[in-house]
């Protein structure tokens, strides 16, 4: 069985491509290297000759057989003697990466690939691309040699760890431990919450069916047409909608005529339009899952439709509880109406409201530190920003595009147990932010996704044993 690995963060090494930058920060042995090339009498041109390429590599087998238009090759010499060579590859749009690079004797003894980063700084430093990718191995000696270079690290991971201590991480943050919350005192939860709503609610078992029992409460027949506006994301959104109510009410995006309408404030994004949808006669449903608590100041939600769906799940580390707030229900309406009467699952949202609905606000100050300290690790990429104007942290949202697609990202975290939610339309996807979140668990999925970017991340290295 071979032994393959790569299934633990560890520390990308990335130069900065600012002479002056690169410079402060650079290790003494780094600037070392640098001035012992120079004085051997360095020079640089650039080439499209992969054959003298071929002469530096460790395996003329594994070079690649053409450079791509915008792959650069600089070739070293001392006199007339090639010494050293270097292909870079832009990866992403302020990204270059350390593809290939090799020396001969004579370049090893002058340091030549030292000088061959610190032209590639110096050939690059007024352009968009910001870092050199230097690189990244799970071998100390190479690792060390590339973090002699390094004036930024980042992390980044290959493959998923084994099964038995993958991580699970959802946008919810309930987790086994919290099925033994300790008791504390009581608060009066249903004043607390009436007066946060500013209006009437009933207890619902779960999201889905606090929606559902909206829809329900407003008379929609079934098979109507229920007309859908969402802030972001709305093509799935749609698509989620259909595929659980499928059998009882057809959902369109923005219909000319509907039976009603849902306003969804998606991904804690306002959706503008609930204001002028509310002044039509149909019934107006907002889904406010994702703005369920929102600094103050911010835009209010949950006010303009004749109900409104909150899901307390998505925020608390509860198994599941939501509300359906604009009018208060009784158990029979809940059973013959709704069909969804659990008065178990009410009890226990109750029992975990006592303790986790007081500390909201921390809740809300953990999401916003942890939204700013993954933009902080996407920045990195330069392709990567959190999507502006979200008035409430449920998740960070970003967009991305080929060769690193938001389906493609999505599969890839499944893998290492990282629940999403996408929008390949608007090329959007949703990662969990919540408060239970610390700065290892942010690394470990922007880690898995930079792994993505490495081009070397689906290189196993073949088993010595088979060769023999």
């Amino acid at each position: 069985m071979q032994y393959v690995g790569k299934d633990i963060v560890t520390r990308g090494a990335l130069l900065h491509l600012n002479r002056d930058i690169a410079w402060k920060e650079l290790r003494s042995r780094a600037k070392q290297g640098i001035r012992k090339a120079q004085n051997a009498g360095i020079r640089v041109l650039e080439s499209r000759d992969l054959s003298l390429m071929a002469k530096l590599w460790y395996d003329p087998e594994t070079l690649t057989p053409a450079l791509e238009p915008d792959q650069k090759l600089y070739l070293a010499y001392v006199g007339e003697e090639l010494v050293g060579g270097i292909i870079v590859t832009p990866v992403t749009p302020n990204t270059l990466f350390y593809h290939y690079g090799g020396t001969n004797e004579k370049g090893r003894e002058i340091e030549a690939n030292a000088y061959l980063f610190w032209h590639v700084v110096g050939e690059f430093e007024n352009s968009d691309f910001e870092y050199l990718d230097v690189g990244v191995s799970f071998r100390h000696d190479l690792q060390h040699y590339f973090q002699k270079y390094c004036t930024k690290p980042y992390p980044i991971l290959f493959r998923p760890p084994p099964d038995e201590s993958k991580p699970r991480i959802r946008i919810e943050p309930f987790s086994g431990e919290d099925f033994d919350a300790p008791e504390e005192q009581v608060i009066a939860i249903n004043t607390a919450l009436s007066e946060f709503f500013e209006a009437e609610f009933t207890y619902m078992p779960s999201y889905p069916y606090a929606l559902q029992s909206a829809i329900r409460a407003a008379d929609v027949a079934r098979g109507s047409t229920i007309g859908v506006w969402a802030s972001i994301g709305e093509r799935s959104y749609v698509e989620q909608l259909n595929t659980m109510y499928r059998d009882q009410w057809n959902f369109v995006a923005r219909p000319a005529e509907c039976a009603a309408r849902i306003a969804c404030h998606r991904w804690g994004y306002v959706c503008h339009e609930t204001e002028s949808l509310s002044l039509l006669n149909e019934p107006l449903i907002e889904d406010c899952r994702d703005v369920l608590l929102a600094p103050n100041g911010a835009t209010h939600c949950g006010s303009f439709g004749k109900y409104s769906v909150l899901d307390f799940s998505r925020w608390l580390p509860l198994p599941f509880g939501a509300v359906l707030v604009g009018e208060f229900f009784p158990d029979k309406m809940i059973w013959d109406k709704f069909h969804c009467l659990d008065v178990t699952k009410r009890n226990r949202v109750r029992e975990g409201l006592q303790i986790h609905w007081r500390r909201r606000e921390q809740e809300l100050k953990r999401r916003t530190e942890n939204l700013r300290a993954t933009a902080d690790l996407f920045r990195l990429t330069g392709m990567h920003a959190l999507v502006s104007d979200q008035i409430s942290p449920s998740c960070y949202v970003f967009t991305s595009s080929e060769p690193y697609s938001v389906r493609a990202i999505h599969d890839r975290l499944a893998t290492f147990g990282v629940v999403t939610e996408f929008d390949e339309k608007e090329s959007l996807i949703a990662l969990p932010c919540h408060g239970r979140l610390g700065q290892g668990q942010l690394e470990y999925m922007f880690a898995a996704i930079r792994g993505m970017i490495n081009p070397c991340y689906t290189y196993v290295r073949p088993d010595p044993e088979k060769s023999k």
